[in-house]
Parts: C-alpha cells; sequence; structure tokens
C-alpha cells in the first residue's frame, strides 16, 4: 500500500473523518461548558472509541483523536491540568485501538491542535510564555503516544497560530494546517469565526494568516471549521498562497455553547455532493466533515467519490 506521503504526492484523494466532538454528542455524551469534549474520552471511553470505529467503517482514511480541545491550559479550567499528559495520550490510544479493531486498510491518526481556549474566556485565543509551554507540553505527548501527524485546527490569528505551529513541528512529524474563515457583509473572506463569536477579535485578514502560517512549512493546508458557503471562495484564496496538497472540510449546524445544534445541518447527500465539487473543481485531494457532520457524511462521500 502506498505511503500517506505517496498519496499525496501522487494527487490521490485521501478521506478524513467527519466531527469527532458532535458525534460523540450526538451519541448521548455531554459536553464541558468549559472545555467542551477536552474530557469526553474520561467521561466515557467507549463513546469516543465507537465514534472513530463508525468513521473508519464509513470510509475514513484519516481519523482524528479527541485532542483539539485537550492543551494543558484548557484542561486548568476544569482542574485537569496535571493529567493533561495522559488525557492526551489516551485520546491517541482510543484512536489506535478503534483502528485495531475495524480497519481492513491504511488509516492514520492525526492528533489534533486548536486555537481553542477555555469557553469561559472564549473572546481571545491564548498567548505568551504560559500558552507556548502547554502547546509543546501537548505535542510532544501525542507525537510520543504514537499519532501518525499533527492537525493545527481552527487557525485563525498569528499570535497563537505561531505557538501551535511552532510545538507542532518541533515533534519532527508531518503537520497539516486547518484555517478557519468566513465571509463578511461584502462577501470577502476573513480569518474571523464568528459561529465561534470571538467578541473582542476584529475579523482578520485571512491572506496575513496564512502567509504567516504557510511559512512554518507544512504538509497540507486548508479550510476547516467554517461554514460551507464561506468554505469555497476560502479554498479558491487560499489557493493563490499555498501550491501543496489542499485540504477542506467544513462545519454544519451550529455552536451554542457548549452543546451543537444540529436543526441547520445539511443532509449527508448534499454534503457529499459539494464535497465532491472542492475536489473536482478546487483542488481538494483530503477531503471530510467537521462539527455537525457525522459517520453518514463520509460514508455518502466516500461513495460519491468511489463513483
Amino acid at each position: 500500500m502506498a505511503s500517506l506521503d505517496e498519496r499525496l504526492s501522487n494527487g490521490t484523494t485521501v478521506i478524513m473523518d467527519g466531527g469527532v466532538s458532535t458525534e460523540m454528542e450526538r451519541k448521548g455524551l455531554a459536553m464541558n461548558g468549559e472545555v467542551w469534549s477536552g474530557i469526553a474520552h474520561v467521561v466515557n471511553a467507549d463513546i469516543v472509541r465507537e465514534v472513530h470505529e463508525d468513521y473508519i467503517k464509513a470510509g475514513a482514511e484519516i481519523i482524528t483523536a479527541n485532542s483539539f480541545a485537550a492543551a494543558p491550559h484548557v484542561l486548568d479550567g476544569v482542574g485537569k491540568r496535571d493529567d493533561a499528559d495522559q488525557i492526551n495520550h489516551d485520546a491517541i490510544k482510543l484512536a489506535q485501538q478503534a483502528r485495531d479493531n475495524v480497519a481492513s486498510g491504511d488509516v492514520w491518526i492525526a492528533g489534533s491542535m486548536s486555537s481553542m481556549p477555555s469557553l469561559e474566556n472564549i473572546s481571545v485565543t491564548a498567548t505568551g510564555p504560559d500558552a507556548r509551554d502547554s502547546y509543546r507540553q501537548q505535542a510532544a505527548v501525542l507525537a510520543e503516544a504514537g499519532c501518525d501527524l499533527i492537525l493545527a485546527e481552527m487557525m485563525i490569528d498569528t499570535e497563537n497560530t505561531n505557538l501551535v505551529l511552532e510545538a507542532a513541528k518541533e515533534t519532527g512529524l508531518p503537520v497539516w494546517i486547518g484555517f478557519s474563515a468566513a465571509t463578511d457583509d461584502k462577501g470577502e473572506v476573513t480569518a474571523y469565526h464568528a459561529e465561534i463569536d470571538f467578541a473582542d477579535m476584529p475579523a482578520g485578514d485571512f491572506g496575513e494568516v496564512a502567509d504567516n502560517a504557510l511559512a512554518f512549512g507544512g504538509q497540507a493546508a486548508g479550510i476547516m471549521h467554517s461554514e460551507i458557503e464561506a468554505t469555497t471562495p476560502a479554498l479558491d484564496m487560499l489557493r493563490e498562497h499555498w501550491s501543496g496538497p489542499l485540504m477542506a472540510y467544513a462545519e454544519t449546524g451550529k455552536f451554542t455553547n457548549p452543546h451543537w445544534d444540529f436543526s441547520r445541518a445539511v443532509s449527508p447527500d448534499d454534503y457529499a455532493e459539494i464535497a465532491a465539487d472542492w475536489v473536482a473543481n478546487h483542488g481538494v485531494t483530503i477531503v471530510g466533515g467537521c462539527c455537525g457532520t457525522g459517520a453518514d457524511h463520509i460514508r455518502a462521500l466516500s461513495a460519491r467519490l468511489a463513483g
């Protein structure tokens, strides 16, 4: 079988999983008002493992460990900072167990790192020496536990992005960079993510954020945790700054802390049609789903691309 690097070099489409946190909630696992899904596998590891297994069975070749909201400085909000190493280690191990349980082909595990702050202080992303040390600690544990790549998610500014990517690069693992984008009232792409509502952070210059992040290098870059309507123009804009493998995994629905509102989510077939267009007409070779998408969305997408 071809390695992941070979798949990317050949331009072969790689299918990612869908939303991990929101799929846990869909299965009945309560999210935390401070750290969202950060301690979900501490509460119920079986459901988290089951989510990973469902995505593999649906056709995902990349599954994302439940570490998006598990940086030590975030876990501090629920008194779990001292347990951060174990929590991040276990997130990778659960993904590995799921792969061992159900995978019949190659499945790679992404260790997720993000800009998400504690939800009680959601107006700003984390910066400064403490955040730098926190991200370095998380990245090192994810790598040691055995993830295949680091997925830097929800990159929306420059200062926090630098801290995340510095830590990710230090592991020596491949780094994939996921930018979050929106469109303003003029239809222009910005780096601000309105659904999360970083209230004190003005709409950022997407090109500036992208150029800053891409200066670190990376094996892939793309648009994630962004509304479907913003994803297509953001992909086209990102392509102006990035010539490497391009990924896309959009969200569908709306976040209302700490829950996800699925009432506005698009159907699996509709999502598959939109995502297939990203592959056919916008240069995307890595495609999956973010918050609000589930195993049915990835199953429909896998079938659509295979067809």
